[in-house]
C-alpha cells in the first residue's frame, strides 16, 4: 500500500471517530474549556451589536480577521489531534509492538508534507 493510500485510510478512520457519538465517554473536557466557550459566546454577541454600528468597509476586516482566526484555531486543533497519534504510533515502535520503519514512518512523513 503506498504512502497516499495509507494517509488516505488513517485520515477517514480518524474522522469517522471524530463524528462518532460526541458524548461517549472517551471524550474529554480540558479544564476551563465550558468557561472559554460561555466567555466567547458573550464577547461574540456583544461584538456583533457593536459591528452593526461600524461602517461597511469596517466590518468586512473585522469580519476577515475573525474567519482567520477561526481556520488558523481549526489547523491548530487539527494539528493536535494529528499529533496525538503520531505519538501513540511511536509509542507503539518504542515498544516494539510495530516496525519502526513501516507505516507510522510513512504516516509522519505524508502529515510533514
Amino acid at each position: 500500500m503506498e504512502s497516499d493510500q495509507i494517509w488516505n485510510q488513517v485520515a477517514k478512520f480518524m474522522q469517522q471517530l471524530r463524528g462518532e457519538n460526541l458524548s461517549k465517554k472517551s471524550i474529554i473536557q480540558i479544564p476551563g474549556q465550558k468557561n472559554a466557550k460561555n466567555e466567547l459566546e458573550k464577547i461574540q454577541a456583544i461584538g456583533k451589536e457593536r459591528m452593526k454600528h461600524m461602517k461597511e468597509t469596517e466590518q468586512r476586516i473585522i469580519q476577515k480577521w475573525i474567519e482567520c482566526l477561526e481556520d488558523n484555531a481549526s489547523l491548530e486543533a487539527q494539528q493536535a489531534y494529528c499529533q496525538g497519534y503520531i505519538d501513540c504510533l511511536f509509542l507503539l515502535c518504542g515498544m516494539g509492538i510495530i516496525e519502526k520503519d513501516s507505516v507510522a514512518n510513512d504516516i509522519f512523513e505524508q502529515l510533514n508534507k
